[in-house]
């Protein structure tokens, strides 16, 4: 009995640490150039502590959750602004990402929703500063209005015509893996990675969360339901042991 009691416990911890992938799926579904996180599979160790003859007592399971990133990519929109883009299969591109140890890393991401800031950088709709391919910030007058080219130089209107302001630096996304997605929703790797001079980019158009919210609740159903089934199992362990208790002491009455 004390072993159904912790094998329901360990598939209902299980199923809770599946639920806080979902939703925060579910939580990203409107964000443009998101990946989801699915839990692939779980390293499992028993968790004892030893009694007071000496004997190790095995208790719960305890799982490591192993998180993977399906690589399919949402769907691509058309919106019409010349400052919206959609990286080409393999292509990612370049920002500034979160401070480490007092230096800014390098960070990658498909959020192509670009702007002009108040200080004239441009930034994603996250506020990712964008790098150029010469591994600074991309910058341009504010109030213009940038038009990016397929392999990701961008120019703003002058009296002479275009003038080029720079080029976002683009990487190959096939070398990044799950384990360097951080939990903005960013990909952050160990080192830099090298710009890729054969990434390419869509003007005018955004890529979408390769999850939907439709999708994300229906999984956050299911798993819900299995979270109840396993704490009718714990329950019903629990009454059998009780049940078991009284009928002991019956016997020895």
């Amino acid at each position: 009995m004390d072993r159904l009691i912790y094998t329901a416990l360990t598939a209902l911890s299980a199923r809770a640490r599946e639920q806080l992938v979902t939703a925060n799926n579910l939580a990203n579904a409107q964000v443009p150039g998101f990946r989801r996180e699915i839990v692939t599979q779980e390293g499992r160790y028993l968790d004892a502590r030893r009694s007071a003859d000496g004997v190790w007592e095995a208790r719960a399971q305890v799982g490591a959750p192993s998180l993977s990133t399906p690589a399919a990519p949402g769907q691509v929109q058309a919106t019409g602004r010349g400052l919206d883009i959609a990286m080409a299969a393999n292509s990612w591109m370049a920002v500034q990402g979160p401070v480490v140890n007092g230096e800014i890393r390098e960070a990658y991401t498909r959020r192509g929703d670009l702007q002009v800031s108040a200080a004239g950088l441009i930034v994603n709709g996250e506020g990712r500063v964008v790098i150029g391919a010469g591994g600074g910030p991309l910058s341009a007058p504010p109030g213009s209005q940038p038009v990016v080219a397929n392999d990701g130089s961008i120019s703003v209107p002058g009296p002479d015509g275009p003038q080029p302001v720079g080029r976002i630096k683009l990487v190959d996304g096939r070398t990044l893996s799950p384990r360097d997605k951080a939990g903005d929703g960013l990909f952050l790797p160990e080192d830099p990675l090298p710009a890729d001079p054969a990434g390419r980019v869509q003007g005018g158009v955004l890529e979408s969360a390769n999850i939907t919210a439709a999708q994300a609740l229906a999984e956050l159903v299911e798993e819900q339901r299995g979270f109840e089934v396993n704490a009718r199992l714990l329950k019903t362990a629990q009454e059998m042991d009780e049940r078991s208790g009284r009928l002991l002491g019956l016997y020895d009455q």
